[in-house]
């Protein structure tokens, strides 16, 4: 209970925490400040304790069920390492998880993503389960070269992290979900921005982009394009507008441009008809739209406009590439007589042949400069900027899954904590025979740093297999197609996993190296 309290008000400050770190991303939520409400309160403590309970109902039936003999040794042997059931029963849910995984990547389909959801889920419970199972052996593995640079407290430490793979399994379990989930949003991350990268790259042959606006932040004025297309160092420049209609009863946003330059500008990979020559009676689909609506090149489809008027439209053009130009592409000409209110959001810009770059950009600029100062990129700028959010909600993440991190370390602290206090007379026995303070202290943070490690090791190789698993599955939705690993921010995420183990184990060790020895051998 009182944990539960402690943990609630806790949760208040980490709340006004994550609220200041929002209102410094520029999102400002909750815009009316924090919600307290009494029954909230209530029941978070209500399931902290709830929680706490039915996480000692286990311990609490094997104490129960304890020999009396076994009871009166000095020290318990685990054997969970050894359990035959364990063993088969984590490897078949581990199996199981990892083939849901595998048919949702290979199979596709439309549950392909909700398939790969649910075998992700059970591949890290069967991770989980299976853990005692190869804690001893990955332990060693780990520890190895302890022994070799650190001598008998290394191999000391790399034992003591084997002998009791139940504790070390337990210990790390956070620490190694914690990671996983890490890594995938990372992993994920990362592809996401090397797919929009590789389409925008494919798909647009400009040489600068305007976008947004210093004042307002998103709508340019249609005649910020014919301007600049009139300056000498311009080859060809285009706006794309946006607005809304209902394409055959449905919504949908408008992509509105003056096709000849726009084909000469973004190679949307027309796979039917003829995207230059689009006439204002002309409406140019994207191939997947068609696709899922039944549509063919040719077809009149019917069109609501936001002034209430409809107009037949027959299919122009059927693309492939809809990451600048969307679902739907119409001309000016056809759009202009209902246009409540038309703006731009993009203009793109292609220089004329043997222009710099530089006196391009500074020739658009003097231009830009007249309608509010937009910000006029280059084609790698621009796709940085259209990659900026999931930098955003990437650093978002980090903050809440750090969260989840640093309790992971408390219980690899509290767990050692617990340890020491078991191995009271091992440790006395140690220092009797001619084992330092400092030898202690050693031997019990590089314990804790394999702990970690095994912890982190664990959530890398799980999270990088559920993030390309993701990622293949994602595929078929077209939003993300290109799987890339980070291996500079992954290597960062290991050494991090093995310092945070250092830290956890600063007053485990502390603790050691202070404890009586004779104290300690007369305790049992």
């Amino acid at each position: 209970m009182a944990a539960a309290l402690l943990g609630a008000a806790g949760g208040l400050g980490i709340a006004g925490l994550l609220k200041g770190l929002f209102d410094a991303a520029g999102f400002s939520l909750p815009a009316g400040g924090l919600a307290i409400r009494p029954e909230r309160m209530a029941l978070a403590v209500t399931v902290g304790v709830l929680v706490t309970l039915a996480a000692g109902l286990a311990p609490a039936v094997k104490a129960a069920r304890a020999a009396p003999l076994a009871a009166l040794r000095e020290a318990a042997v685990d054997r969970s390492a050894a359990s035959l059931a364990r063993a088969v029963i984590g490897l078949v849910v581990t199996a199981l998880g990892i083939g849901l995984v595998l048919v949702a990547v290979l199979g596709g389909g439309e549950n392909a993503l909700g398939t790969a959801g649910m075998g992700a889920l059970i591949t890290l419970v069967g991770a989980v389960g299976i853990g005692p199972v190869v804690a001893a052996p990955a332990s060693r593995v780990i520890g190895r070269p302890l022994e070799r640079h650190r001598g008998v407290t290394g191999t000391m430490a790399g034992r003591n992290a084997a002998r009791n793979p139940r504790r070390t399994s337990g210990t790390a379990a956070a620490l190694m979900i914690g990671v996983t989930v890490v890594t995938l949003f990372t992993v994920f991350a990362a592809s996401l921005k090397a797919s929009v990268d590789a389409r925008v790259s494919e798909s647009v042959a400009a040489d600068l982009v305007i976008a947004g606006g210093q004042f307002g932040g998103g709508g340019l004025s249609p005649r910020l394009a014919p301007d600049v297309d009139a300056r000498a160092e311009v080859a060809s420049a285009v706006g794309l507008g946006t607005g809304v209609a209902r394409i055959d009863g449905r919504a949908g946003q408008l992509t509105i441009a003056e096709p000849a330059q726009l084909s000469r500008l973004i190679d949307l990979d027309v796979r039917a008809g003829r995207l230059d020559t689009l006439r204002p009676s002309e409406i140019a689909v994207s191939r997947s739209a068609a696709h899922e609506r039944g549509w063919t090149i040719g077809q009149s489809v019917p069109v609501t406009f936001v002034d209430g008027v409809t107009a037949p439209f027959s299919i122009g053009a059927l693309y492939e590439r809809t990451d600048v130009a969307g679902e739907y592409v119409i001309t000016r000409a056809g759009w202009a007589p209902h246009a409540v209110q038309d703006i731009d959001l993009l203009v793109l810009i292609g220089l004329e042949p043997g222009t710099p770059l530089a006196s391009g950009q500074v020739a658009v600029e003097q231009v830009a400069a007249r309608y509010g100062s937009p910000d006029v990129l280059t084609k790698g700028e621009y796709i940085e900027q259209a990659t900026g959010f999931v930098n955003t909600a990437l650093g978002l993440v980090y903050v809440m899954l750090a969260l989840a991190v640093i309790i992971a370390l408390m219980g690899i602290a509290n767990t050692l904590s617990l340890s020491i206090h078991e191995r009271r007379r091992e440790i006395g026995l140690l220092r009797a025979v001619g084992a330092t303070r400092s030898q202690m202290r050693s031997m019990v943070r590089w314990e804790s740093v394999i702990i970690a490690l095994f912890g982190a090791v664990g959530g890398l190789g799980l999270g990088a297999f559920l993030a390309w698993a993701l990622v293949r599955a994602a595929s078929g939705a077209d939003f993300v197609n290109t799987f890339a690993a980070p291996v500079g921010q992954l290597a960062v995420v290991l050494v991090a996993g093995g310092l945070a183990g250092v830290a956890a184990g600063l007053r485990p060790a502390r603790r050691a190296a202070r404890l009586d020895i004779l104290g300690a051998i007369a305790s049992s």
